[in-house]
């Protein structure tokens, strides 16, 4: 049974030629399962016995808190994993609600099944490492721009992050990074409207450069 999306994770099947990738045994059990527009694919606090790889379509991640405020975590295409951090933890259940942006599909893979690969393959042991490890780096911003609370800050992390030797670029919309910050689109846009006035950095079509590091020192 092939799953060649498995291969995700392992480096050597990522860097061989195709005719290599088929001698390295990438394929396991799995389990296929659709979802519509709209369908919740998990719910924050299910537990994460398997592993959820995203083959088909794209989904967003949403965190509700107590008080019942919904904050954009991220939006997903295929193919990717989901929850994989979290597959080997101690409590390992959804932080996040998952749900389906347009039709996708999701191969399950049991944790044994995982476990196997890994005892198998170490190509794909340091690959799911290395993704884990990615990702948690990934979260750790996510927490950090939550904490933030000018956008102007906001903005000046998430570009300071992305910034080659000043240059920089969004790599998404200005109303899906206004999703990513928890903001409105229309404060968003003022914030970065004003930091180019100001001097501070230079904006066009997603793609800018920091002018004034000071300035952004001073925000973080």
């Amino acid at each position: 049974m092939e799953t060649p999306d498995i291969r995700f994770f392992c480096t050597q099947c990522s860097s061989g030629a195709e005719e290599e990738t088929y001698e390295l045994s990438c394929e396991i059990p799995h389990v296929v399962k659709h979802y519509k527009k709209g369908e919740y694919i998990a719910y924050q606090g299910d537990r994460v016995d398997h592993l959820y790889m995203l083959t088909k379509g794209r989904v967003k991640t949403e965190l509700v808190s107590d008080p019942g405020l919904t904050l954009h975590i991220d939006e997903i295409k295929a193919p990717y994993p989901l929850a994989a951090v979290f597959l080997f933890a101690r409590k390992n259940c959804f932080p996040v609600d998952v749900i389906a942006l347009e039709e996708s599909e999701i191969v399950l893979y049991s944790k044994e099944t995982i476990e196997k690969q890994m005892a198998k393959c170490p190509y794909f042991l340091r690959g799911f490492m290395a993704f884990t490890a990615d990702r948690m780096q990934f979260l750790s911003e996510r927490l950090k721009i939550f904490s933030i609370k000018s956008i102007k800050a906001k903005f000046a992390f998430y570009i300071s992050k992305r910034s080659k030797n000043g240059v920089f670029e969004l790599g998404r919309s200005v109303t899906s990074l206004a999703e990513y910050f928890g903001v409105e689109r229309p404060s968003l846009s003022r914030a970065i409207s004003e930091m180019t006035k100001e001097g501070i950095i230079e904006f066009d079509r997603g793609k800018g450069r920091i002018l004034k590091y000071d300035q952004i020192r001073m925000m973080l």
